[in-house]
Order: C-alpha cells, then structure tokens, then sequence
C-alpha cells in the first residue's frame, strides 16, 4: 500500500465537501474507483487493512478469534515465517 496515495487521498477529499458526499456513500469498491476518478491508485486492500490496523484495538478477544477463523487453512500466520525473515 503507498500510504503515501491514501493520505493525498483522504486530503483531496477533507478540501471538497462534494467530494466527502460521495465518499460517505460508497462502499469499499466505490471508494477505490473514486480515488482512480481522481488520479490515486488505491486498492480494495489498501481500505481494509488500513481500517484493521484502525479499528482492531476495539475487538474484544472472542471477536478476534472469530476473525482467526476467517484466515484460509493454507495460508500461514506471521509467526509461522518470522524466524525466516532474518
């Protein structure tokens, strides 16, 4: 992700309050073909893990495990590789 796309992002759109409407109305899809329309390569991705990074501290444990879950079988953990990153 280039948080440096994201943040020129999210400032053209803090400076234009018609352009804040249509964010406020768009799913994560729409925000990222308004953030093309406007010259930024974003991803769908990009949104997410920037709101998980946010909003991951309000998730209670049992909702995290739920988003374990989640994670597919064959896909590994970050401390499955770690020792592999050195």
């Amino acid at each position: 992700m280039s948080l440096q796309q994201l943040n020129a992002f999210l400032a053209k759109v803090s400076s234009d309050v018609a352009l804040q409407n249509l964010l406020s109305q768009r799913d994560a899809f729409g925000a990222v073909a308004l953030a093309a329309e406007l010259g930024f390569e974003l991803t769908v991705g990009d949104l997410i893990r920037c709101k998980s990074r946010a909003t991951s501290w309000q998730l209670s444990d049992e909702e995290l495990a739920v988003v374990a879950q989640w994670q597919p079988q064959d896909q590994p953990y970050w401390w499955q590789l770690i020792w592999h990153c050195r």
